[in-house]
């Protein structure tokens, strides 16, 4: 007699893993939950008062997102990020987002330049680092999504949360060395929306990435050779 196969996850359970993964991605992207962290199944368990079965769902799709990772043992730690990694999320975010800003510029309209000023306005009344960033993160989002290229489109989803995460911990530091996040996120987005309002796709491309490029720059120049713990 075969043995019985596991039964597919309840909706209840679906949803809590759901709400479980949320909860730990917005503690790990801001920092409350700090890089190298150990996250046990059984701390989490009592911690969500689940089972471990939604937990081992929500770190799967950590680890998907790239914020945890499991060693041999199977053990989970949030990922530490190292200016490698910071070089290869940029690198990635140049080459698909120039390429979205070139196709998005195609189609803007004065819907989009609304759109885009709302979104460039609530980060400038941001209430904190974390709520900054998360606006940030929306308004390159928006750019891909115009763009309308479902590939790239995925292919920008895949490194969607590193982003997040490598840019909170960029805004905390601009803070904490007196840089002003909130004045040179708001004044560099302003720019980039005035050359995509302007409906030139090459120039469009090359100002996104100079955008990207010179974050990085910024970043190279504060960021540890040793993995992010801050």
């Amino acid at each position: 007699m075969s043995p019985r196969k596991p039964s597919p996850p309840t909706q209840s359970r679906r949803n809590l893993a759901e709400e479980i993964t949320g909860q730990l991605r917005a503690a790990i992207v801001s920092g409350q939950i700090k890089p190298g962290t150990s996250l046990a199944e059984p701390v989490l368990a009592e911690r969500f008062g689940a089972s471990r079965a939604p937990i081992r769902e929500a770190l799967i799709a950590l680890e998907r997102d790239g914020l945890v990772e499991f060693n041999d043992r199977s053990r989970t730690r949030v990922r530490s990020l190292t200016s490698a990694d910071i070089e290869e999320i940029c690198s990635m975010r140049v080459a698909l987002e120039s390429m979205a800003a070139r196709l998005a510029a195609r189609k803007w309209t004065a819907e989009d330049t609304r759109a885009m000023d709302e979104n460039i306005r609530r980060q400038d009344r941001a209430a904190t680092l974390g709520e900054l960033s998360h606006l940030d993160v929306e308004m390159h989002e928006y750019v891909v999504r115009l763009a309308g290229h479902r590939r790239l489109l995925n292919a920008w989803r895949g490194i969607r949360w590193q982003f997040e995460m490598s840019l909170a911990y960029t805004h905390r530091l601009q803070q904490k060395l007196d840089f002003e996040p909130h004045r040179i996120t708001v004044d560099s987005h302003r720019r980039v929306l005035e050359v995509l309002a302007s409906g030139k796709p090459e120039l469009a491309a090359k100002t996104m990435a100079a955008h990207i490029e010179g974050a990085l720059e910024w970043s190279l120049a504060q960021f540890p050779v040793e993995p992010v713990v801050a």
